[in-house]
């Protein structure tokens, strides 16, 4: 799928779902600014990037945003800046990863599945074309409503809160940090990112740009931090049900020791008298059952003494 915004004389026009065709013809014969948006690229998008004369976009750009792997990355090339980051609307869904080609005269995104962020911005700009007297500027917008996008969901993440003599499972635990691990791994890369389009020498951008990107950036830092937070919450936490846990496998080895030393002298009682040798009978039985009864009695203590100790 392929949608098109063309800004013209502070006019928007709008195409959706447009031919390759008829885009190669739109694009040769606008002299405005224009957003491209791509929703499952094919072979003959791929090949257009690379051709079409006001792009040129490297082979190893268009490849990286076909693959599924792609780590979140920024580089700079003639003409144009590529980012790939990856964003997230719902908690059920998978990231979906988003990929751009930023020059002065126009923007490119590219996605595999639909992005209800994109659709948003779009819709703005068809109402108010100031929105994309750059092309930065359309960027930081797109920043600004992702970080819209997930503070929900980080919001919802870090509420759950639990004390260290709260009694929760270590499986629930270890799902939940997963769940801030795979967030954090999603949400510093943007920060990232966005801090290195305003802050470094990549592209010349208007002074609203800079603005709304700061602005998205503090915001995507505190995202990190409270998740971060969160995490080590729960790092103590389980700290603390591991601690729980050992200290009732410790009461439970001392209930069996007792049990053992409580045994012990009873069932060497019980093997000595069972032995029926005439000669044990009369000579040896009495000194074998007191040295018996001495040795499984002395254990017995040591055995008591340790467990008090544990």
């Amino acid at each position: 799928m392929r949608d098109l915004l063309i800004v013209e004389q502070n006019n928007v026009i709008r195409y959706d779902d447009v031919s390759l065709s008829h885009l190669q013809e739109t694009l040769e014969e606008s002299k405005g600014l224009f957003w491209l948006d791509l929703e499952q690229i094919t072979d003959e998008d791929a090949a257009f990037l690379s051709d079409f004369k006001e792009f040129g976009a490297h082979p190893l750009s268009v490849k990286a945003c076909r693959e599924a792997s792609t780590r979140p990355y920024s580089a700079v090339f003639p003409g144009h800046l590529f980012i790939v980051l990856h964003v997230q609307e719902s908690l059920d869904a998978p990231p979906v990863k988003l990929g751009f080609f930023l020059a002065p005269d126009y923007l490119i995104t590219i996605h595999s599945t639909p992005l209800a962020l994109l659709k948003e911005v779009k819709d703005r700009i068809h109402q108010d074309a100031q929105l994309m007297r750059s092309t930065d500027l359309a960027v930081a917008l797109i920043m600004q409503t992702i970080a819209d996008r997930q503070d929900p969901l980080i919001s919802e993440l870090t509420a759950e809160t639990i004390t260290p003599d709260q009694d929760v499972e270590a499986r629930w635990i270890y799902d939940t940090q997963r769940r801030l691990i795979d967030m954090i791994h999603l949400v510093k890369p943007q920060c990232e990112i966005v801090h290195s389009l305003y802050a470094g020498e990549k592209l010349s951008l208007q002074p609203d740009t800079i603005v709304q990107l700061q602005d998205a950036y503090y915001r995507f830092r505190n995202m990190a931090d409270a998740l971060t937070r969160s995490w080590e919450m729960l790092n103590d936490g389980a700290t603390a049900v591991q601690t729980k846990a050992l200290r009732r496998i410790d009461a439970s080895a001392r209930r069996l020791t007792f049990l053992v030393a409580m045994l012990l002298p009873v069932l060497v009682l019980s093997v000595l008298l069972g032995i029926d040798e005439p000669l044990v009978n009369n000579a040896v039985k009495p000194v074998v059952v007191g040295v018996g009864l001495a040795v499984s009695l002395l254990v017995a203590v040591v055995l008591v003494l340790t467990a008090r100790k544990r």
